[in-house]
């Protein structure tokens, strides 16, 4: 099965209810490094992830659901943070999201 780096990332964010933007595709994409018409393989794979970690602190501070005029949607943002604690820890990545303290020596 052929998929390209924007199916996946439209996927992958579809699992937890959460349409993506355009912007937000190119923002993945940019910090990924990857060209959004990109097939997925094992080459890639890895830096598509890491561009979708470093995204998702910046939309969890957006509502996680909407209702207007009859028309409802939400999305799991619990979902969403476990997935993204899991590939911080995978992929050796700072979790921005903890509140663990930090300490740093010079």
């Amino acid at each position: 099965m052929n998929m390209t780096a924007e199916d996946y990332i439209r996927q992958t964010f579809g699992d937890f209810g959460f349409n993506m933007s355009e912007a937000g595709l190119l923002d993945i994409s940019l910090k990924a490094g990857v060209a959004l018409n990109s097939e997925v393989g094992e080459g890639n794979i890895n830096r598509i992830r890491y561009g979708i970690v470093k995204y998702i602190p910046s939309i969890l501070g957006r509502a996680s659901s909407i209702s207007e005029s009859g028309f409802s949607m939400s999305w799991d943002t619990n979902g969403m943070i476990k997935f993204y604690r899991l590939e911080c820890k995978r992929l050796g990545v700072v979790d921005e999201l903890s509140n663990d303290p930090k300490i740093t020596f010079l």
